[in-house]
């Protein structure tokens, strides 16, 4: 063959649908394996095509076989890189960089027996961050996203050295940390994690533009057992134990024990119990007498949510009231009760007040006061004689949307006190900042300060307090009349507790005025 017919050989190769079809696969593959390799392919066709003047086909032969074997390697080099990052992605969570629930699970897998081997065992912390809900949903979600970044910075400076940490999504994180065999110490150390977490996470973030959010978070610990390779099992228990955590308020850790499988059962029957209850109105109001403690009269009431159960009896509102937040029906249920306390409260003899709490979410949400003005014209109670009261915590959140919402309610001629006042954030500057017309004292204070100095010096200086702002003072958890009296000589306006009458249902109400009316008038003449 003349090296003319040579050359026409290489140049119908370069121009054939093999080759053609490597340029496709390996240059025009972009998704895979990048615009290099493109580029890479096209270069090295130029430079054939320049060879092409050469009367050497043995070796403009050589070339071509050279390129496609060169393309080959190439593409598989890069696709063996490309499935490496592939894989490396799959297992790392991208907000945080942190490994992700998959990755972590294979590395507990692997970490157990290997834990056996070596004569150590391991330590299971999930990590449920508090309040994170309420920031995300008030400040966004790029602001939750830093959030997660500069907690899962911290937590990784808690890390010793063998301990590993994931981000198992949402706000949910977990480590699995090395502890000594012996099961005391085992237990020991893993709490002492813990609670550096819960301390470490507590402490307020900084992000931009000045923002500061404080949040928190509870701990489930579970312990590896002795010669224990079952990681399903141990992830199990350590779920267990966060959700008792959660279940027991914020900042906790509770380490799994034996038992909690059922109680974590028993608490999910009562929790679809509990939606039920909600949504066929079986939550109902009761109330509780407020009176003026110079006097002895009774001047209102506040609406307290109870829930009759058909086989348990009356539960606790300790017990199901945060349940009623975590399924996120707090706001329908209050709604509900508000309209009929309304309704009720609009039949009784009297000027009585009607104080009705509302949650932190009620405080995100723009329809409030549309809510409070049509609860109002339907059931035809004075706008007046209607108070709201808002818990300290609830401003956590945002305060400029709170302001917004309650100025409102206000301007609907609705009253508004700040309750549990002294145990929540920054209370000065909302006293300062929002339409309050009262202040709640918390019972904490008010039942101590018989034998508490200190307590009783706090609940002086915010009855003083409210007097300099021109606000009324309630207090909260009177017990004894020897605490009202306290409260009277202080100049307190008004009290509420047990020593003035149980909370019970409209049916009894004005019995339970009329009692406490005038069991507080013999007593306050006899003074």
């Amino acid at each position: 063959m003349s090296a003319q017919g040579d050359l026409a050989a290489a140049q119908t190769l370069l121009n054939g649908p093999e080759y053609h079809y490597l340029q496709d696969v390996y240059a025009s593959g972009m998704e895979v394996f990048g615009q290099e390799l493109k580029e890479y392919a096209y270069d090295r066709r130029a430079a054939l095509k320049k060879r092409l003047s050469l009367e050497n086909a043995g070796f403009l032969l050589s070339a071509v076989l050279l390129v496609a074997s060169m393309l080959l390697a190439s593409g598989r080099l890069r696709l063996q890189k490309a499935l490496t990052l592939a894989a490396s992605i799959a297992r790392t969570d991208p907000l945080t960089e942190l490994p992700n629930r998959r990755k972590f699970y294979e590395d507990v897998a692997l970490a157990l027996p290997e834990g056996n081997r070596k004569g150590f065992t391991h330590a299971l912390l999930f990590v449920d961050l508090d309040r994170f809900k309420a920031a995300n949903d008030a400040h966004g979600h790029k602001t939750g996203d830093k959030l997660l970044q500069q907690v899962a910075v911290r937590l990784r400076d808690i890390l010793r050295p063998g301990d590993m940490i994931a981000r198992l999504g949402g706000d949910e994180f977990a480590l699995l940390v090395q502890v000594a065999s012996d099961e005391r110490l085992v237990t020991e150390a893993a709490t002492s994690i813990a609670q550096r977490i819960t301390v470490t996470l507590a402490e307020p973030f900084k992000l931009s533009d000045g923002l500061v959010i404080t949040i928190g978070a509870s701990v489930g610990i579970a312990i590896a057992q002795a010669g224990d390779v079952d990681y399903e099992s141990l992830i199990h228990r350590a779920d267990l134990a966060l959700y008792q955590a959660k279940a027991e308020g914020r900042g906790c850790v509770r380490v799994f024990e034996a038992g909690m499988d059922d109680k974590v059962r028993t608490r999910a029957q009562l929790a679809l119990e509990l939606t039920q209850a909600v949504a066929a109105d079986e939550i109902v109001p009761h109330y509780q007498p407020l009176i003026n403690l110079q006097t002895g009269r009774v001047i209102g009431v506040e609406m307290l949510a109870r829930w009759p159960h058909p086989r348990r009896g009356m539960v606790s509102p300790a017990e199901f009231i945060p349940m009623v937040e975590e399924l996120g029906l707090i706001v329908k249920m209050t709604e509900s009760l508000m309209c009929r306390a309304c309704k009720e409260a609009a039949t009784w003899r009297g000027q009585l007040t009607l104080a009705c709490n509302i949650s932190p979410a009620h405080l995100r949400d723009l329809n409030l006061p549309t809510f409070v003005r049509k609860a109002l014209e339907n059931t035809g109670f004075p706008a007046d004689r209607l108070e709201i009261e808002v818990t300290e915590s609830a401003f956590v959140g945002d305060i400029a949307l709170a302001r917004l919402i309650l100025d409102q309610i206000k301007a609907l001629g609705v009253k508004l006190a700040l309750d549990d006042f002294g145990t929540g954030y920054s209370s000065l500057k909302h006293l300062q900042s929002l339409p309050f017309d009262k202040l709640k004292i918390d019972a904490s204070f008010v039942g101590a300060m018989v034998i508490d100095k200190e307590s009783a010096k706090i609940v002086a200086a915010v009855v003083g307090l409210g007097q300099s702002l021109g606000l009324s003072t309630v207090a909260e958890g009177v017990e004894t009349e020897e605490t009202a009296a306290m409260l009277r000589n202080l100049g307190c306006d008004i009290g509420q507790g047990w020593l003035f009458g149980r909370p019970g249902p409209a049916a009894e109400i004005e019995r339970i005025m009329l009692e406490t009316t005038s069991q507080s008038l013999s007593q306050y003449a006899s003074i």
